[in-house]
Parts: structure tokens; sequence; C-alpha cells
């Protein structure tokens, strides 16, 4: 107990820095310190050599998600749902099949764009801008973390050779969260229908993909416990947030000590992944404007994450009861076969 107690300290301070530094820069060279910052929360490990992994690849999905995105919504499908579900097989297979790192931040991306989250917004300056924060964050993660472990002369241990997925198991992936979409796209949208709903915004629909995409897993207990813990996550770390926002912390110092007690926190206390409650915070502190409160916010989200991880967990039940029925299905026959051969088998003895 002392020594995760330790370690998460260890972690909390680490990313507590990075995100400070990586907002300081990120102002300073006029890029969205947001998407900088959450590198710091998604790849929180204290192995050097596999925070730079994870930073590196984050950057490539980032960059693979984006130009998929474009070519897709440059040629005219844009809000598509058929070439949004292609998109997602796209980028699983190119980025776990062939490039061997997470599709999941290149699946985020391409949601973004597909579903046209903001309208205002170019597809290309999205993802340049979204590339340049994620290089940044990635970048001073990497330096922070390598510094901290020479500095305490602590053992580098190398990174483990991530096995390579299947085709069919990507393809399941994609279809899967792709279904789980396009279901929360038409809720969403009949929610919304009259454009003045205060909850139930593209924000909602976008937060609800989210959800679905970040959850999945082949094993359905495994989505159940990612389930739980992004919901629970998110609720703690928008509660953090609005306390800090209504108390007017803004500054990169308090946004730094805000990480650091949501990382304590929600892996101590709460004991499950602190990264979705640390992305909800850093959202609230440094992109919250004045069309949009913390609460509505806050409410965006909540309700996005509940359809979107009640909407994946449905899907992967029924894409399980149907695998497992065709798998019955096709034992039982074989099975009657090989008795129908047996049963030939002994009458033919029985004849000669």
């Amino acid at each position: 107990m002392k020594d995760n107690l330790i370690k998460t300290l260890e972690k909390s301070f680490i990313v507590g820095v990075s995100v400070i530094i990586s907002i300081i820069i990120c102002r300073l060279i006029g890029v969205p310190e947001f998407f900088a910052g959450i590198v710091s929360l998604t790849v929180i490990n204290l192995n050097d050599s596999k925070t730079r992994k994870q930073a590196l690849e984050r950057t490539i999905a980032t960059i693979c998600g984006g130009i998929i995105a474009c070519i897709i919504v440059y040629s005219g499908f844009q809000e598509n749902m058929f070439f949004y579900l292609i998109g997602l097989m796209l980028i699983c297979i190119i980025s776990e099949f062939l490039l061997n790192i997470p599709a999941s931040v290149g699946c985020i991306v391409l949601t973004y764009i597909m579903l046209n989250i903001d309208s205002k917004k170019n597809p290309q300056v999205y993802v340049e801008e979204r590339v340049l924060a994620t290089m940044v964050g990635a970048l001073i993660i990497s330096l922070i973390i390598t510094l901290y472990n020479r500095l305490l002369k602590k053992e580098i241990k190398k990174t483990d050779i991530t096995e390579k997925k299947n085709i069919h198991s990507l393809i399941e992936k994609a279809t899967s969260s792709g279904i789980a979409v396009i279901i929360v796209y038409f809720i969403v949208s009949y929610m919304n229908r009259d454009g003045n709903s205060r909850y139930f915004t593209k924000y909602t629909l976008y937060y609800s993909a989210l959800a679905s995409i970040m959850t999945f897993h082949i094993d359905l207990k495994k989505i159940l416990h990612n389930s739980k813990e992004r919901l629970l996550s998110t609720i703690f770390g928008g509660i953090v947030a609005i306390i800090f926002f209504y108390f007017n912390l803004h500054e990169p110092f308090w946004i730094g000590v805000g990480v650091v007690l949501i990382v304590i926190f929600v892996e101590n206390f709460i004991q499950v992944s602190p990264t979705t409650g640390g992305v909800v915070f850093l959202f609230i502190m440094v992109n919250i404007k004045e069309e949009i409160t913390p609460l509505s916010y806050y409410m965006n989200r909540v309700f996005g994450t509940i359809i979107g991880l009640l909407l994946i967990i449905s899907v992967s039940a029924g894409i399980t009861f149907i695998k497992n029925f065709i798998k019955n299905k096709k034992m039982r026959k074989d099975n009657t076969y090989y008795h129908n051969l047996s049963k030939d088998n002994n009458q033919e003895n029985r004849e000669n």
C-alpha cells in the first residue's frame, strides 16, 4: 500500500509539472494547450522508455487519424455514417495492424471531424493544431520523465514489444464502436432536433462517441470494467474542475495542482484510472468560453458518457451473443455430422 502511494505521488508530480510546462509553452507559441496537456495524462508511467514510446505513438496516431479524416471530409462525405465506419476500420488496420500502435487517438480525431462537432473549425486547421500541441506535450512529458529517472538513478526498463493484433479483431473493434456511435448520432440528433437543447448538443454526441471508442474491448467483462473507470473518473474530475473554476484558479500552477489532486485521489481512493478525470478537469480549466458554462459542459460530458457506455455495452453484448449462437450452431452441426458418420460406419461394420 505504501509503495503504491509513493508511486502515485511520483506520477502525480511528474504529470502536474508536465501539464504546467506544456500549457506555458503552448500559450507562448499559440497552439491549444488542452491537447498538449492530455498527452501527459494519457501516458502516466514511471518507466521512461515506455512513456516516450506511448507519447510517440499518440503523436503518430493523431497524424494518421487526421489524414484519413481530412481525405474523407474533403471528398465530400462529412457526417456520412457509412464512410465514418470505413474510416474507423482503416485507422484500426493501419494503426494497430501495420504500425502496431493503439488506434484510439486516431479514431477520436476522425470522430471529431467526421461528426462535424465544431462546424466553425476547418478540419485541416484542427488537425494541424492538434498535432502541434500533441508534439509539444509528448516532448515535455518525455523529457521530464527521462530527467526524473536520471536524477534519481532509477532502473530504466526496456519497453516490452506489443503483440500485433489480427485483422478480424480490429474490424470487430471498429464495427462495434462504429455501430454504437451511429446509434448515438441518431439518438442525440433526435433529442436535439429543435437545436435549443442545452444538455444534448453535438458535444454530447462527441463524448458519447469517445466513451464508445475508448472503453471497447473484445472481452465484455473488460468493457464493463473500463466503463466503470471512465464514468467515475469523469464525475470526480468534473467536480474538482467546477470548484477550481469558481474560485478563479485558472493559472498554470493551479491547473497543475488540480491534476496532482485528481491523480492521487482517483487512483488511490476511487481506485480507477485518473486519465479521464484529468482530461475533464483540463478541458474545463482551459477551454470554457462564455457560450458554455462549466456546468453545461459537465452535464454534456456526463450524459454523453453514460449514453455511450450503455450503447457500447449493449452492442458488444449483442455481437457476443450472435458470435456464440453461430459458434454453438456450428458445433451442433459438426456433432450431428460426426454422429451420423459414426452411425454409418458402425452399420457398415455390422453388415461386413
